[in-house]
């Protein structure tokens, strides 16, 4: 039975994450099933961005957005979460060795082309918005 008129529940599968990545004209690298890489060149530098689909969600992040070793300051914290709360889709956080990644997460369920467009180019403008900002401020905060 399907609930309320919506179509039939449809998770992304990897055919239909690479066929968005070509529409989108990305190149990438398969890592594994429903899992890609892919370089950007930007105003800021190259950075990478990883896309897996990961349980029921997209999950693309810049990662290492900003390597710092760990070295996080409260004052950096405090930014990110500023930076957080005036970005729709993607939020920066850090990963499992401190380092700044930026992510955006999506719910396969019901996923279509433009709502995985949308959350990449949010990804793409807030690292190339933010990139630089990040950087001066690490090394203004280094001796």
């Amino acid at each position: 039975m399907i609930p309320s008129g919506r179509p039939p529940k449809s998770a992304l599968q990897d055919a239909q994450l690479s066929a968005y990545l070509e529409r989108l004209e990305w190149e990438r690298e398969r890592v594994g099933d429903a899992h890609f890489r892919t370089t950007h060149k930007t105003s800021e530098g190259d950075f990478v961005i990883d896309l897996q689909v990961r349980r029921a969600w997209l999950v693309a992040r810049v990662d290492p957005f900003l390597d710092t070793g760990g070295d996080n300051s409260f004052e950096l914290s405090r930014w990110l979460l500023r930076q957080n709360w005036d970005m729709p889709q993607a939020k920066f956080g850090y990963d499992t060795e401190g380092r700044v990644v930026l992510t955006v997460e999506l719910p396969t369920e019901y996923l279509d082309y433009v709502e995985v467009e949308t959350a990449l180019r949010t990804l793409l403008s807030a690292t190339v918005k933010h990139r630089r900002t990040l950087r001066e401020a690490v090394e203004q905060a280094q001796p």
